[in-house]
């Protein structure tokens, strides 16, 4: 199979690193073969098996094919089935732009003896992460139950779309897991009755909660599968990896169910708290960062149609990735698109109506300010 995840999320603190090392364990026990990727220089993932962040013995190797370098320097784990690639300080796959289709070929030449591929991500605005969406089949997007950990989702969902429109278009959402949940904290529980109401099937139904023995299996250089095989934390990472075998024998993408971010910055009728100055300094860079990439992924196969006839049969994805997200009600059978955006005085709106996820007919409406 050879499925490539990314675990990404903008925020940090959400619980990445430890859904990469245990999940995968996970899959190790349940006998698939996993090859972990640790991308973050605190090479956390690395030191969560007992290993730490690695240099090369040979530097030159870096300019060498990546595939090659990336199959010499592969680890076997304790952990059953689990390969480890740890994070090298020397060897940079994402220096420049033409790097990027070199990580590419390097992980579709070296999937194919694995079952999955997880990539442990770096947080914040890095532009390494856009690259390896660009190489992901999905992304798996922890999303811890605390008030801060929705700030700032919508931001990393709209990274989301970016990268399915420009730059990988068969880029799917494994699922929203939620981590760190207790069950005692009514705070807790309305966070996850929020993400599930606003994502629908696209969140795990698998709740990872807190455990101790989560956060003190990486001092042992363990999964909490081997530090505790018994504990409710272990319990809840291979009802997880059931969770993603189960959904992987059906791979058609839930369309019905997709982003929908008009409604992702209020929680309990409230606006989301400002961002720390820090976290505005961030978002600057990383708003450049897409600046940069859009330059280099524009297409023009996402314009509108000149006649917008041909929508007609046309799939809801199909739509979305020719007219970009619509203006309201991208989870019904009616989307809507604003046209004609530079005449400030006469609005018009193109309503496209769906039947079965089919374009079934559109309408045209006028509106004059």
């Amino acid at each position: 199979m050879g499925k490539i995840i990314s675990i990404c999320n903008q925020k940090g603190g959400v619980g990445k690193t430890t859904t990469c090392v245990n999940l995968s364990a996970a899959f190790g026990v349940l006998e698939k073969k996993v090859l972990i990727i640790d991308t973050d220089p605190q090479a956390n993932a690395s030191i969560s098996f007992g290993f730490g962040a690695d240099q090369l013995n040979n530097p030159a190797l870096q300019y060498m094919d990546f595939s090659s370098v990336i199959k010499n320097n592969i680890i076997k784990t304790k952990a059953p089935n689990v390969y480890l690639f740890p994070f090298f300080e020397d060897l940079n796959f994402f220096e420049k732009p033409s790097v990027v289709s070199k990580f590419q070929n390097a992980l579709h030449k070296i999937k194919h003896p694995y079952d999955y591929i997880l990539i442990d991500c770096v947080p914040f605005f890095k532009a390494k992460n856009l690259e390896i969406l660009a190489t992901s089949d999905a992304v798996l997007i922890p999303v811890q139950c605390d008030y801060y950990a929705l700030e700032g989702l919508h931001k990393f969902l709209n990274t989301v779309r970016f990268v399915q429109k420009k730059m990988n278009r068969d880029l799917q959402i494994e699922g929203f897991l939620l981590t760190m949940y207790d069950k005692r904290l009514n705070f807790s529980n309305k966070v996850v009755d929020y993400v599930r109401s606003h994502f629908k099937t696209l969140v795990f139904n698998t709740l990872i909660e807190r455990n101790s023995k989560i956060t003190q299996a990486p001092s042992f250089g363990q999964s909490v599968i081997e530090f505790d095989a018994t504990c409710i934390g272990a319990q809840c990472y291979l009802q997880l990896a059931s969770e993603i075998l189960e959904k992987n024998k059906d791979l058609e993408f839930d369309e019905e169910n997709f982003l929908n971010t008009e409604i992702e910055t209020t929680f309990n009728t409230k606006k989301f708290s400002r961002v720390t100055s820090e976290e505005n300094q961030g978002d600057v860079l990383y708003d450049k960062i897409l600046d940069g990439f859009k330059d280099s992924y524009e297409s023009t196969s996402f314009s509108f149609f000149n006649n917008f006839d041909d929508l007609i049969d046309l799939r809801k994805k199909t739509v979305e990735n020719i007219m970009g997200p619509c203006y309201k009600d991208h989870s019904g059978n009616t989307w809507v698109y604003k046209i004609n955006k530079l005449n400030p005085f006469k609005k018009k709106y193109l309503h496209v109506h769906f039947d079965n996820k089919k374009v079934t007919h559109y309408t045209k409406k006028w509106f004059s300010s």
